[in-house]
């Protein structure tokens, strides 16, 4: 009799631990590091991001915008994802910190809400699935697009009304440890292809023969020039690229 239940509860754990592997199976290795291992009690911090690759037509250039926080840098338009309000009870159950000065980039007004943050290691596992969920969360950068390049008047309001594009890529990294935030990080970004209309592309060509303008926030960047992270004029550095904009170009970030 004693056999027989041991066998029946062996085959019951057994079960348990199979469907567990199935349901995560994506994941495995992450949630072996997360949910049993030594990161389970450690504040992994998350960034979750979309990105535009916006190529000037008939052309191997790209237009970039400034980065509003990190003094003469340029990145691809878009940024992290917000989430929204429905989602708190969700986030607090997780025991989220937001980033602040101290453990990130600071909250202000602009923000509040977004998708940088940090929680315990036990909780990574349950933070992916909800972001591939795509529940309660933007699904991709057009407020960005509209503040960066609408809102800026780079852009026609009228010309870019509307706007198609598709998802390319999503790169995304394993724990990898910042000296920046002091702290293990996930990285997520999914890149977005503008595909501009005829008037669009028009648009765009006639904003490249102007050239970059780093006053107006944007910049007409070579693809060499996102390999070396930096905009040249006359063989002089004018601004520092963002590392993560090498995704534009089909490489991955360092490791």
């Amino acid at each position: 009799m004693g056999a027989s239940i041991a066998a029946t509860v062996g085959k019951t754990i057994g079960s348990k631990a199979a469907s567990v592997a199935w349901e995560n199976r994506k994941f495995l290795t992450l949630y072996t590091k997360t949910k049993l291992g030594k990161y389970r009690n450690k504040y992994i911090r998350f960034s979750l991001s979309g990105l535009y690759k916006i190529q000037i037509p008939d052309s191997n250039t790209y237009l970039l915008v400034m980065n509003r926080r990190i003094e003469n840098q340029l990145q691809p338009v878009g940024g992290v994802y917000k989430r929204y309000a429905s989602t708190d009870a969700q986030f607090q159950e997780w025991g989220f910190k937001p980033d602040n000065s101290k453990n990130g980039l600071d909250v202000d007004k602009y923000s509040n809400g977004d998708l940088r943050f940090m929680v315990m290691g036990k909780h990574v596992i349950d933070v992916l699935k909800w972001f591939e969920s795509q529940k309660g969360r933007e699904t991709e950068p057009r407020r960005e697009f509209k503040e960066e390049l609408i809102d800026t008047n780079i852009l026609d309001q009228k010309t870019f009304a509307h706007c198609h594009q598709q998802l390319i890529r999503r790169y995304s990294t394993d724990l990898k440890w910042s000296d920046f935030f002091g702290c293990y990080e996930i990285l997520i970004y999914d890149i977005f292809e503008l595909l501009p209309n005829e008037d669009q592309k028009t648009a765009l060509i006639q904003l490249a023969e102007k050239g970059s303008n780093l006053s107006l926030g944007y910049a007409i960047a070579s693809c060499d020039e996102i390999e070396q992270l930096r905009l040249m004029v006359k063989g002089r550095q004018i601004a520092r690229i963002g590392q993560h904009t090498h995704l534009l170009i089909n490489k991955d970030l360092k490791k």
